[in-house]
This record gives structure tokens, sequence and C-alpha cells, in this order.
């Protein structure tokens, strides 16, 4: 077993987000777990974005959420993606 090098502890949560990917699209989707620096989405589609694009989440069970922009750290197939939040320009 590896050992884990994060920065932050993940937390288990099931919460519906909206992903806008790198070409615009509009997925409506699953958190598997979150930390401070990021979370997983749940994707099992084959077109995942890849690893280093930008991409933007908004939770959709919380009142007027604001979008937070994201970058893809690992894509897994059949599974879903990594995400690491960006600073606030």
């Amino acid at each position: 077993m590896q050992p884990d090098n994060r920065e932050y502890t993940r937390f288990s949560l099931r919460s519906k987000v909206k992903l806008v990917d790198h070409e615009g699209k509009e997925h409506e989707i699953y958190t598997r777990d979150l930390s401070h620096g990021g979370l997983f989405l749940i994707m099992k589609e084959e077109s995942l974005p890849p690893a280093d694009a930008v991409v933007e989440v908004t939770a959709m069970d919380i009142e007027d959420p604001l979008p937070q922009r994201a970058v893809v750290v690992r894509a897994e197939a059949g599974r879903g993606i990594a995400i690491r939040f960006l600073e606030s320009e």
C-alpha cells in the first residue's frame, strides 16, 4: 500500500454538482469525496476532461451557489476525475 501524500484530509461526501468541462459542456454529476483543496467527481462516461484542463464546478444543493474554477489533476476511466480548486483571481 502506498502512503497517502495528500496535502489535505479527504472526507466522503455525496453531493450533486454541475460541472462545465473544458469544452463548455455541462454535466450534472455527484461528488465522491472532498478536501479543502478539491473534489473527486464521479463521471463514468467515456469522454473525461483531460489532466490539466480547467473546469468550473457549482454546488447544486445550496441556494445561490457560486461557481468555482478548478483544474483536473487526475482522470480515471470508468470512475471519474480529481480536481483541485484554483485561487480566485
